[in-house]
């Protein structure tokens, strides 16, 4: 690498799962942490140029990881900035998503409220347009910096595709290395309240279906009506408050939460007659294993 070392870190047959929020995982072939924009168009260009296998991951919420691990290289994006001006936020994609809702409170910004408990980085988020309470990050976003093959290039909102809980980079392998969110002002709200830290969990694991009709269920609510907080499997069990989150209680396995979603999915199936899909990405080696 010609990079400084301050701005990569570079492992070989690293666990991967310390950095996921289940806990779970096998070891990468190689890990990096790339905590600059030229360390990480590096890391690229060198894996595209031998031709190698890579995996980005940004929090390591939203995701589920094999125990195997991942033959190739996996990305860690560190790229964590974050800066305020007048009413726009700017931050790196490897920032974490509930401090820029804190940036914005404390400078009296408003229309990322809806955020403050979704867990993951900047990066993620965008990927994956997540939001709550019917917003979404695409609805208040102007500029996402990205990383396609080897070139640094702005996009517009458009450009992404944004949909529910969809953006394009979920069809390509370009990668978030900035965000700008255009916020509103408003009064300094008191600290809002995140949900506990420290549950082992990749948050909602299936997406609220969408009926034919255009209306929205919540896949939580299906969930609970179909008994799943009574599935246990090993250390993975659905959350005994929450029925779209599958918990690592300790010591699961990758095999057994999928075990626990496939239980989940079949009991809607069997109850709704509706056919939940995953919200949670899903990494396994061989991929076959990893069909829920």
């Amino acid at each position: 690498m010609t990079v400084d070392r301050q701005e990569l870190v570079i492992k070989r047959s690293e666990p991967i799962a310390p950095y996921t929020t289940f806990g779970i995982g096998g070891p990468a072939d190689v890990l990096v942490e790339a905590y600059t924009e030229r360390a990480l168009q590096q890391v690229v260009r060198e894996a595209m140029q031998s031709r190698m296998r890579w995996l980005l991951i940004g929090g390591g919420s939203n995701l589920l990881v094999g125990d195997a691990g991942f033959r190739g290289l996996v990305i860690v994006n560190r790229i964590e900035h974050l800066r305020v001006n007048g009413t726009h936020i700017v931050a790196g994609a490897g920032a974490d998503l509930g401090e820029v809702v804190e940036a914005a409170r404390e400078h009296s910004l408003s229309g990322l409220e809806f955020a403050i408990d979704i867990p993951g980085t900047v990066g993620g988020a965008i990927r994956g347009n997540a939001g709550a309470f019917g917003r979404s990050v695409g609805d208040i976003c102007v500029r996402i910096r990205l990383l396609e093959g080897t070139e640094l290039v702005d996009r517009t909102p458009a450009e992404l595709g944004f949909a529910y809980r969809h953006s394009n980079l979920k069809t390509n392998d370009h990668i978030v290395v900035e965000t700008e969110f255009v916020l509103t002002p408003g009064d300094r709200a008191q600290r809002a309240r995140r949900k506990e830290k420290g549950l082992n969990t990749a948050g909602c694991f299936f997406k609220n279906p969408i009926l034919a009709d255009g209306q929205k269920v919540a896949a939580g609510q299906l969930l609970e009506a179909a008994g799943a907080k009574e599935i246990r499997e090993g250390g993975a069990g659905v959350h005994a408050y929450h029925a779209n989150y599958i918990v690592n209680n300790g010591g699961a396995s990758a095999t057994e939460v999928l075990r626990v979603a496939r239980e989940m999915k079949r009991r809607v199936e069997e109850s709704a007659g509706i056919t939940l899909e995953e919200e949670v990405m899903v990494v396994m080696d061989p991929a076959r294993e990893g069909a829920v």
